[in-house]
């Protein structure tokens, strides 16, 4: 094995290996005497046939096998030779094979950054709770009840008007649609929200002073929804089967015990108990970006370039993708590609680092999840998606890597706490007010971004 190092930094190597042809032929060899006592060939008796008659019928099926393992060899060769520690698996590129003569692969390696650990005690962290009063339920109350719609069928024939709900049938005769936008019947659209199906339907409606019993031709652009600009002008038939206008909603018993509500006093309950979920679920990630700004200032240490690569050619990507679909943030639309670059880059190193950092934290603690604790976590994952529970749980089954989406959290969540178990905590008390700037405050996306 020749080996020729292309690249090398603290935690990032790069080789060249040549394998002579002559190791892939004798593994191929010994593969081929393991199969040879079950080898039928015609003329010989089962497993008697001559090694060189097999070899030339049988090579091509065990080839790859074999070049997997000398190239499997050669690699945990060369890393036991260098003390290599390593960070992941390596990258192997057979960048070159031709029979019978040398195989050239090309390794990769990240290795592991030396990160020594802090006492956590040291470290200060707020901890912050809501306090919520009776203007905040008041509030709360308020903006629910004016969030309610209540619509009436006019026996009218007016025009539509912007608070209106209009009932139409509709369909379509274009081709590859799917099933749900080639028709509907007595199809429901609030003419105060325009995030329906049918982007931009609201506004045409109210241009056209559609009026019960009329019947439109519409073209609607579909290509952003359906991601394909065939769909940019689909052609619709509307039927405006009714109008509803909105009337004031008041609070009844029978909305109460329909929603499973017995007084208004345990609607306020429930409504001011969400507000302080919602608030403690904030609080959570304000509380989780103060600790990873804290661990980013407090820990320096190289990172592996490969990693860095790869984790920014995904930011790239992602951006690449925003700028076709018109996407991108408005803020960065107005840089060059080379001062977006820097500005992502930027960004790439403080995920990378406080990813290793949290990964050796957690090696370092023996964090684990249990079975237990990944169902939950599955349970979780699927409540976000009604209707296909069945679905994810049985790709999850088929696909036991990809259950490292639902560990990963898990593990990353362990870790916070047990920081935060052994660091020294100021408690801080916050009204919605005070929450409020705090949170403008710590996710400033540009501040984030410089």
């Amino acid at each position: 094995m020749n080996t020729k190092e292309l690249k090398s930094t603290k935690l990032y190597k790069e080789y060249l290996l040549e394998i002579p042809y002559e190791e892939i032929d004798v593994e191929v060899d010994n593969k081929i005497n393991q199969i040879l006592p079950t080898v039928n060939i015609p003329g010989f008796r089962k497993g008697k046939a001559p090694l060189n008659i097999v070899k030339k019928k049988y090579e091509d099926n065990v080839l790859n096998e074999v070049i997997q393992k000398v190239i499997d060899t050669n690699t945990k060769r060369l890393i036991d030779e260098k003390k290599f520690s390593l960070f992941r698996a390596p990258k192997v590129e057979l960048s070159n094979y031709e029979k019978n003569k040398p195989i050239t692969i090309n390794l990769k390696f990240d290795l592991k950054p030396e990160i020594e650990l802090k006492d956590f005690k040291d470290l200060k962290i707020n901890k912050y709770e809501i306090v919520l009063g009776k203007r905040a339920e008041e509030n709360q109350f308020k903006s629910f009840i004016d969030s309610q719609k209540n619509f009436k069928k006019i026996e009218s024939l007016r025009q539509v008007k912007n608070s209106d709900k209009v009932i139409v049938n509709f369909e379509s005769s274009q081709e590859d649609l799917p099933e749900y936008l080639k028709s509907q019947k007595n199809f429901p659209i609030d003419l105060g929200f325009d995030d329906g199906i049918l982007p931009g339907l609201n506004k045409e409606l109210i241009e056209r002073k559609v009026k019960p019993g009329d019947k439109i031709e519409l073209k609607i652009n579909l290509s952003k929804i359906l991601k394909d600009d065939k769909f940019k002008k689909t052609t619709f038939h509307f039927e405006i089967i009714s109008i509803e206008e909105k009337i004031k909603f008041e609070l009844t018993k029978e909305f109460l015990d329909k929603n499973g509500f017995k007084t208004e006093k345990d609607l306020k309950n429930f409504l001011l108990s969400n507000m302080k979920t919602q608030y403690e679920q904030g609080i959570k990630q304000i509380e989780k970006k103060e600790l990873m700004d804290l661990l980013d200032n407090n820990y320096k240490f190289e990172l592996p370039d490969g990693v860095l690569e790869d984790d920014f050619k995904q930011i790239w990507n992602r951006l690449e993708q925003a700028k076709k679909e018109g996407s991108l943030d408005e803020d960065d639309k107005i840089l060059k590609d080379d001062d977006l670059k820097k500005r992502y880059k930027k960004i790439s190193e403080r995920r990378v680092k406080l990813g290793l950092l949290m990964q050796h934290i957690a090696s370092e603690e023996k964090v684990v999840v249990s079975e237990e604790e990944i169902n939950k976590g599955i349970l979780e994952y699927t409540r976000q998606y009604p209707g296909q529970e069945k679905q994810i749980i049985e790709y999850f089954e088929k696909n036991p890597s990809s259950l490292d989406t639902i560990r990963a959290p898990l593990i990353e969540q362990k870790v916070i706490d047990s920081i935060i178990s052994k660091s020294k905590t100021n408690v801080i008390k916050l009204n919605e007010d005070e929450y409020k700037k705090l949170e403008v405050k710590t996710f400033d996306i540009k501040d984030a971004k410089k």
